[in-house]
């Protein structure tokens, strides 16, 4: 039988998009000091001649950033759940070289992970010219608006290449303060989010796997939350899924939430920034985007699932049992995001 928190969330993973529109804190800022770390490491790692996602600490050396790194490892696991780091000239990079920084950072966080059936370790987001909807496409994949999720992983990282033409916005919202939300308005439907959804995991490459899992989840007294919007709607589009009157009103009522303006905080990523999201407290979306005509100004996301190195969140055994990644790493980047 499931635990039901029944009281407030009131540490600072639960926060608003009113609060922190009003505070900068959330946005960190690299030095002169730290790119000269990094553009030192960078050289080094280049000559190794290793791959990219083979190189380790030692191939990506950092005494004085490393504490900093850990300084934000320390907001997302245990303060409001997420950072934006501002300031990497990603200008002076050709792209291979921002891959290699951005995965020699990832090294002071965490253990990176297979983000889809490919066994990218080192994934891209940009528009491939498919649509949600035919087949088993992804929604990163596309240009499309993006349902309020979490990934399958402790920690989300996002460095921004290129922004879009128009849009492509990115969202946040703490799950903590929903939770809270639902409590105060709603505590009907806590169960059913409590309970779990049915979900369809559509991944290119492989086969399609269902499984039913909480929204949310207490483990040693501490409350995680876990929701792929998407792939609930595919398994209810799909007729796999069958949910009730209250499921379809809390789940209705999640989305509300999510996209409040009071609720969610919403920020466009400039070239350089590398936004991190714990994944148990934050759920994050993306608007619509048009992109550039031309390839080379096209937006792109380089992505990091990661797995931290001390992550003292107790967690239900299903978070484990969902992941089902492969350990190989392949390529799919296209020779236009490849160019310098």
């Amino acid at each position: 039988m499931q635990i039901i928190i029944r009281t407030e969330i009131t540490d600072a993973s639960a926060w608003r998009g009113a609060q922190m529109r009003l505070e900068t804190s959330w946005i960190l800022h690299l030095t002169k000091a730290h790119i000269a770390e990094i553009d030192q490491a960078l050289s080094l790692a280049m000559s190794s001649g290793i791959e990219v996602t083979q190189m380790t600490r030692e191939h990506f050396p950092l005494p004085g950033l490393a504490q900093s790194v850990a300084l934000w490892v320390e907001e997302i696991q245990k303060g409001r759940g997420f950072v934006l780091v501002r300031g990497l000239p990603v200008e002076r990079y050709d792209n291979m070289q921002v891959r290699v920084i951005f995965w020699g950072l990832s090294l002071y966080m965490g253990t990176a992970l297979s983000q889809n059936s490919y066994g990218e370790l080192l994934g891209d987001v940009y528009d491939e010219g498919v649509k949600m909807g035919t087949g088993k496409v992804r929604g990163y994949r596309t240009n499309s608006f993006l349902l309020f999720h979490s990934d399958r992983a402790d920690v989300v990282g996002l460095l921004c290449l290129n922004e879009a033409k128009e849009g492509g916005v990115s969202s946040l919202v703490s799950t903590m303060s929903i939770h809270n939300e639902i409590l105060k308005n709603h505590p009907e439907y806590l169960e059913p989010l409590y309970n779990g959804l049915l979900y369809v995991n559509v991944e290119e490459g492989g086969d399609y796997s269902q499984w039913r899992v909480p929204i949310f989840s207490v483990h040693q007294g501490v409350l995680s939350s876990r929701c792929s919007r998407n792939t609930i709607e595919s398994a209810r589009k799909m007729g796999i899924a069958k949910y009730t009157e209250l499921e379809i009103a809390a789940l209705l009522y999640l989305d509300h939430l999510a996209a409040r303006e009071d609720m969610r905080l919403d920020m466009t990523l400039q070239r350089g920034d590398m936004q991190f999201i714990n994944n148990y407290t934050t759920l994050h979306s993306r608007t619509e985007y048009i992109d550039f005509d031309e390839k080379e100004k096209r937006r792109h996301m380089v992505r990091l699932w990661l797995k931290m190195n001390q992550w003292g969140r107790p967690l239900a055994p299903h978070f484990e049992k969902e992941y089902s990644g492969v350990s190989k790493s392949l390529s799919r980047i296209p020779e236009w995001a490849m160019s310098a």
